[in-house]
Order: C-alpha cells, then sequence, then structure tokens
C-alpha cells in the first residue's frame, strides 16, 4: 500500500511540473510604448483595418498570440472570432519576449502571421517577411500591450498579403 502511494504521489508530481508551461511572459511590466489600434492591410485580396486587438498565452504550445480584429473581441470570445481577423504567433522558445526589438525568427523561435479572410476560404500562414516588435508588455490582466507589424507586400498561392499597423492589445492570460 506505501508503494502504491508513493507511486501515485510521484506521478502526480511529475505530471504537475510538466503541466506548468516555461512561458515567456515577463513579471513587470517593460518599455514604454503607446501606440493606438491602426493599421491595416490586404489579404486574400481584400482590405482590412484593426481597430481592436487581444494578446494571450497559449499554454497548449507556449506561444504568445496577437489577435488584431475589426471589431471589439472579449478575451473570453477570442476561440470564437469571426473573420476576418490577422492573427500573429510569437514562439521564443522559451527566450524571454524581446521589448524595443523584433521579435526573432531563428530556426528555433518563430514568428508567424494567419490571415482569416472573411471570404474565399481557407486561412493563410505567412512566415517570410513578417516583422513584429513589442514596445510594451504588461503581466497585469487586462493590461494593454503596445506594439507593431509589419508584413511585407507577397503574394502566396496566388493572392496579395500585406500588413503595416500598430497594435494596444488587452492582456487576456493565459487560456
Amino acid at each position: 500500500r506505501l508503494g502504491a502511494l508513493l507511486f501515485i504521489a510521484v506521478t502526480v508530481g511529475l505530471l504537475a511540473s510538466s503541466a506548468v508551461a516555461k512561458t515567456p511572459i515577463p513579471t513587470a511590466p517593460a518599455g514604454s510604448g503607446n501606440e493606438p489600434t491602426a493599421g491595416g492591410g490586404t489579404f486574400a485580396g481584400q482590405n482590412f483595418k484593426a481597430r481592436y486587438a487581444d494578446v494571450l498565452l497559449d499554454v497548449s504550445f507556449d506561444q504568445l498570440q496577437v489577435y488584431l480584429f475589426p471589431k471589439r473581441v472579449a478575451c473570453s470570445d477570442v476561440a470564437f472570432a469571426s473573420a476576418p481577423y490577422v492573427e500573429i504567433t510569437v514562439d521564443t522558445n522559451g527566450a524571454p519576449i524581446r521589448v524595443g526589438r523584433p521579435s526573432v525568427a531563428n530556426g528555433t523561435a518563430f514568428v508567424q502571421v494567419d490571415f482569416h479572410p472573411s471570404k474565399g476560404g481557407g486561412d493563410f500562414a505567412i512566415q517570410p517577411g513578417v516583422s513584429v516588435t513589442f514596445t510594451k508588455v504588461d503581466p497585469k490582466h487586462n493590461a494593454l500591450w503596445h506594439g507593431r507589424l509589419t508584413v511585407k507586400k507577397q503574394r502566396f498561392q496566388g493572392k496579395q498579403f500585406s500588413y503595416n499597423g500598430t497594435f494596444a492589445a488587452t492582456w487576456c492570460g493565459k487560456n
């Protein structure tokens, strides 16, 4: 009986420690950015203007995700948002988030933009020519994270994509 209890205790301990993601979230505010959510671009031949933004940590993949929307979307509804919207994924591979400098794509860490158009079917993931810079991060719930996103004009699967804008994204925490 003691052996079974010890086995259960060790198993629970191992599972609990592996369930805690190594997050790149800072413990204190950093940076001084104050950009609004503004700008836009073209994806799949459709014009898009961002008006609202949310940011969260996807603990399943340990990736930071910034969402740019044409209309307000509550943190609790991000997973159910309707197109069109832009989703920025930043995977730092466990390194701290870069504030004031572009996030890197170096083979282990990456930055990707997923365009979700309202028409034309499909979502489009782009990595080349993507640059995201966080200018302010703040781990307090509902605080604003500020930054800039640029996607160089390019064609992918016969469709044109580009984006140039800034964001003030509400920090939604971990999902």
